[in-house]
């Protein structure tokens, strides 16, 4: 390389790196106003718009005659009964759940994901083959030659002489066909990219335990929408029974009333106000017993059975089970077993995997290969002795910035899902923290509402009495009927919410709902007694 080849060379490269350090961009200011041209453009772009005239349909489809036809094909499943109690439930919705078996089939694909991202570590082979046919007209080009045989020749004085001729002649169009082949097997393997490849393979790796960390939340979270669903449906049919009993307190009294105004007793007014109580009574019955038929199907689309299934609760009462675990002991669980915070422990892998890929790009890539390369259009047709090995090294020594740029965005990724994992877990803590207050308050709920549906239901007999004997007023039985009626749901609703906590605290704390034998063998033997 001579110096003037050498001054060009390099101020090409001065010039690249100037341009390539210029090209680095920052973004734009950002606005605190709206842009009013924005706004008047799509105002005119919408008043441009034809819309056309739609006919509304004002018709009662809710009624056979003007649905006709449509009614033919849907006829109702046939309804059957099903006896179920919670772990029925439960059990039932995880093994039907849909959720659960999409979060499986993930865990598959990020599996594959994992396969994909290795097998580029390994040797590829490729073979080629390629055929060539090609057609060459020949041109008509003029020339001469001289003749291949002699001529004799009489001169005019009756000489004869021997020559030999020369003519002048063109060579005429043709076409010649050519055929060629070209083979190949080659193999070619990455030895070395700088933690590229492993970056990748660990990248995949990460994302295959957040998949499988996905699937056993799924489980967990579906368990908690059983036992919600079940237990909403408990709930409304003990509402229902206090609404029926309710309703036949009020016919009860107005029964009475009814009797000591026609004996001229009590005035009609208490006849009036008894009647509008039954009324509202029965309302209130039938919208107890809608909630009731709602909550069942409901449960029934959990478990994905029939939605017209009728089922027969078991449980008859509200359980109360035991409850003597501690709040720490509750957080210190929950930091250890929650799913989403094991899961924002591996995004912050992924995003330092992620860091180890872009720091990739500043450093250079080593392979080797080998092969064969041979004319002929079998295989048969290979020289053993046309063979290659190769060795290469690649260095991008400026790409304009851009791994630069890379490599700064995936250490604020880094950053990003540090930050995430601490706010997940004061998230968490903050979670547990107010499931496990909420059940202590939900305890003593139970009680004070015990004590009190027995004393309604003693208010309630003495002012029945004091009215019947003439002593008391109809406002005092309607009134103790009304705080009777009260009494019942709240003890219902905290019997209720004591075993929905229950329920929240444990996913709270990220039990499994589904043993599995890769958990830790302390939660293992634990939920295996419980079992």
């Amino acid at each position: 390389m001579n110096k003037y080849t050498y001054r060009i060379l390099a101020a090409s490269v001065v010039m690249a790196l100037s341009f390539g350090v210029g090209a680095q961009a920052k973004g734009s200011d950002t606005r605190v106003t709206t842009d009013p041209s924005i706004t008047e453009k799509a105002l005119a772009a919408q008043m441009k718009q034809v819309s056309a005239d739609k006919s509304v349909n004002f018709n009662n489809m809710l009624m056979q005659k003007s649905l006709g036809d449509a009614l033919a094909d849907a006829a109702a499943p046939e309804a059957s009964s099903l006896d179920i109690d919670l772990r029925g439930a439960v059990s039932t919705a995880i093994q039907n759940n849909r959720d659960i078996t999409i979060a499986d089939l993930q865990r598959k694909e990020a599996e594959a994901d994992v396969s994909a991202a290795a097998a580029a570590k390994n040797p590829s082979v490729k073979y080629s083959w390629q055929g060539t046919q090609a057609k060459t007209k020949n041109t008509a080009v003029p020339g001469s030659g001289i003749g291949a045989d002699t001529v004799q020749v009489k001169g005019p004085n009756g000489t004869t002489s021997t020559i030999t001729p020369i003519y002048t002649y063109a060579t005429g169009n043709s076409v010649s066909a050519n055929k060629s082949y070209q083979q190949g097997l080659n193999m070619t393997w990455p030895v070395w990219t700088f933690g590229k490849l492993e970056g990748a393979i660990d990248e995949a790796r990460y994302q295959k335990n957040i998949s499988d960390l996905t699937y056993y939340k799924t489980e967990a979270d579906t368990k908690l929408s059983a036992v919600k669903a079940y237990y909403t449906y408990l709930e409304n049919i003990k509402l229902a029974d206090v609404q029926s009993m309710s309703v036949n307190d009020y016919a009860s009294h107005l029964k009475n009333v009814q009797q000591q105004f026609d004996a001229g007793i009590v005035a009609k007014l208490d006849v009036l106000t008894s009647s509008t109580s039954l009324a509202n009574a029965k309302q209130s019955k039938i919208a107890a017993d809608n909630a009731r038929d709602i909550a069942e199907a409901n449960l029934n689309n959990i478990m994905r059975i029939p939605m017209n299934t009728k089922l027969n609760p078991l449980d008859k009462d509200f359980p109360e089970p035991a409850f003597d675990i501690t709040m720490d002991q509750a957080i210190a669980m929950a930091q250890k077993y929650r799913w989403e915070l094991i899961q924002a422990d591996y995004k912050v892998r992924v995003a330092q995997a992620a860091l180890r890929v872009a720091k990739a790009g500043y450093a250079p890539t080593l392979s080797v290969g080998a092969g064969y390369n041979w004319k002929g259009s079998s295989l048969g047709s290979i020289d053993k002795d046309d063979w290659s090995l190769v060795g290469g090294l690649s260095w991008n020594l400026w790409d304009g910035g851009s791994t630069q740029a890379a490599v700064k965005k995936a250490k604020e990724g880094v950053k990003v899902a540090q930050e995430q994992l601490l706010q997940a877990r004061e998230s968490v803590e903050l979670e547990v923290r107010q499931d496990y207050l909420n059940i202590l308050s939900y305890k003593e709920q139970i009680r004070a509402t015990e004590a009190a549906v027995a004393q309604a239901e003693e208010a309630y007999k003495i002012a029945a009495v004091r009215y019947s004997s003439g002593v008391g007023i109809n406002l005092d039985v309607l009134d103790a009927e009304l705080q009777l009626n009260t009494a019942r749901t709240n003890y219902i609703t905290a019997l209720y919410n004591y075993n929905i906590g229950l329920a929240t605290l444990e996913h709270a704390m990220g039990i499994p709902a589904v043993i599995h034998s890769e958990f830790a063998s302390p939660l293992n033997q634990a939920m295996e007694s419980k079992s």
